[in-house]
């Protein structure tokens, strides 16, 4: 009810005023609210609204008490823990200290995850003031205040169990024959690494730097937005023999090299500088991406980690990241099959021992 009245009265009082041009992609939620006295027929409207006694509705809970007070224990116990499976929508039930150790053999890959002494959030949001504050022309006042004002929160770690890549849980399936499968600790277990931060100190600016970069997407040729798309990639005939065959890329977030991903950005945003507002330099893209990539600090039984491979999956703008990082490696590719089309049509059938980097050099 509040609400509606709010708007009631931002409505009549911008009414009459002609709208300022902005052209800011994100904003920080207003709190102005009119003063009363303005107009009173809206303002007797209000009060009488506010006055007028709702009657409760009744809500017919469709779990009985029972069954909310055993997802309460559940809740409460602290032995297990319950996620997700990774596909699939299954329900998986984990011993906590196998879930720990499962989660800590991840963490413990010098690779891509180092433990670090101390909480670093106000670090980072330090770095993150001195690049806004090096490109103030990149943004609108109400973008850099969108950017810098808000209240940020560490980042949590959590694994979701891919079941489906689990050769114990597969033969466990097919021999128990049952809804409710039980594993003993899984050997072959794997988790999807997820590090939740909706208020990270750079969630901000990874959603203001998706927004910017997802126009570019489309210029992808493989670039499939959903489902609806892909069906409209398919011919609408196809031949009797015809295979559908897909490509899996291991644990592609983690594993793009923070290089790569900066190249495969320049890449993208110099081919096609036109889809991207004039303000929004190279420079700024460039220097943002690196402070997500190489600020992702997060929270796990007790200790502070910081990955230094790849990007989170839990960042907002990890899948813009990563698709055009595949689509600058399947232009590379495409430029050396072409180089090495044209080598074998001027009759030099040997490329057996021309190293691969010579191609690329060539093209």
């Amino acid at each position: 009810m509040l609400k509606f009245c709010r708007r009631l009265r931002l409505t009549e009082y911008f009414a009459d005023k002609e709208s300022e041009e902005d052209d800011s992609l994100v904003r920080n939620k207003s709190t102005f609210i009119p003063n009363t006295g303005r107009n009173k027929c809206l303002d007797d409207y209000i009060e009488n609204l506010s006055n007028y006694p709702l009657t409760p509705i009744k809500v017919n809970h469709n779990l009985t008490k029972g069954e909310k007070s055993a997802l309460q224990n559940l809740r409460n116990d602290k032995s297990i823990v319950i996620k997700q499976a990774d596909k699939g929508g299954a329900i998986v039930i984990m011993d906590s200290d196998y879930y720990r150790i499962k989660v800590e053999e991840q963490l413990n890959d010098s690779t891509f995850y180092s433990e670090i002494p101390d909480n670093i959030d106000h670090l980072v949001k330090r770095r993150m003031n001195t690049v806004l504050n090096k490109y103030t022309t990149a943004t609108t006042e109400k973008e850099y205040d969108y950017l810098k004002n808000f209240e940020r929160k560490t980042s949590n770690f959590y694994g979701l169990p891919k079941i489906h890549k689990s050769k114990e849980i597969q033969s466990a399936i097919n021999s128990q024959q049952n809804e409710y499968i039980k594993v003993q600790k899984p050997t072959d277990l794997k988790l999807r690494p997820i590090i939740a931060g909706p208020a990270s100190p750079t969630h901000r600016l990874s959603n203001f730097l998706d927004i910017i970069l997802k126009p570019l997407c489309k210029y992808v040729p493989s670039y499939i937005r959903d489902d609806i798309d892909f069906l409209s990639h398919l011919p609408k005939i196809a031949p009797v023999h015809a295979r559908l065959v897909s490509f899996d890329v291991t644990s592609l977030y983690t594993n793009i090299p923070h290089d790569l991903g900066i190249e495969a950005i320049q890449y993208w945003v110099a081919k096609h500088r036109d889809a991207i507002p004039n303000r929004f330099t190279v420079d700024f893209i460039l220097d943002s991406t690196k402070l997500i990539l190489e600020n992702n600090s997060f929270y796990f039984n007790g200790k502070n980690y910081l990955q230094h491979r790849g990007t989170a999956m839990g960042t907002k703008f990890a899948p813009t990241y990563a698709t055009l990082v595949m689509g600058f490696l399947e232009q590379r590719l495409l430029s050396v099959i072409r180089f090495i089309s044209l080598y074998i049509l001027n009759d030099n059938y040997d490329v057996t021992y021309l190293p691969l980097h010579s191609y690329v050099n060539h093209v």
